[in-house]
């Protein structure tokens, strides 16, 4: 009996199936680049494009995976520190991002509602539902108060007021989504 519910388990796995082949990865990669678009950025980066966003790796040039050394290096020294005694989180406020940081390992990345683009990845992104289209694709999840958009354990969350004006945005661990 263990044995039938091991095997059943097994199959019923997300991560069982066959490996890719050769051929399968050279389709993979013909058929991203087809589905490469140009997304042209807001004014203030004009001539400035970018593909299809494949994954998410940074926002305002800041990843999950940094920590606060990492932030200090490429940001400097914050305007401002906040600490949330509650949550643990300790904020560092920059003049393009606020970075929430656990145990000094960043937890999420935040932009404010004055933002006209994102940079994400190194690419700028017009805040614009077609860019926004162009650029990710459909939204992977709409809620009353923004649109979310993930890739692999990342994900970006358009915070939006009930007229549609963006409120802010978030890169954040997927699985927090869950």
């Amino acid at each position: 009996m263990l044995n039938a519910m091991l095997l059943l388990i097994g199959l019923l796995s997300p991560l069982n199936g066959p490996l890719p082949t050769a051929h399968d990865k050279v389709m993979n990669l013909s058929i991203q680049s087809d589905a490469s678009q140009v997304v042209q950025a807001s004014s203030s980066h004009i001539g400035t494009r970018s593909e299809r966003v494949g994954e998410f790796d940074t926002l305002n040039d800041i990843s999950l995976s940094d920590q606060l050394k990492d932030v200090t290096g490429k940001k400097g020294k914050p305007d401002r520190v906040t600490h949330d005694k509650l949550t643990g989180y300790t904020e560092y406020h920059y003049k393009d991002v606020t970075v929430g940081l656990f145990e000094d390992q960043v937890y999420y990345v935040h932009l404010g509602a004055n933002v006209k683009e994102m940079k994400v990845n190194k690419q700028w992104i017009a805040l614009q539902s077609a860019s926004l289209n162009r650029a990710f694709g459909p939204a992977d999840y709409v809620a009353e108060d923004g649109e979310v958009y993930t890739r692999g354990y990342s994900a970006i969350k358009i915070y939006r007021d009930p007229t549609g004006n963006v409120q802010g945005i978030e890169l954040f661990d997927s699985s927090a989504f869950d």
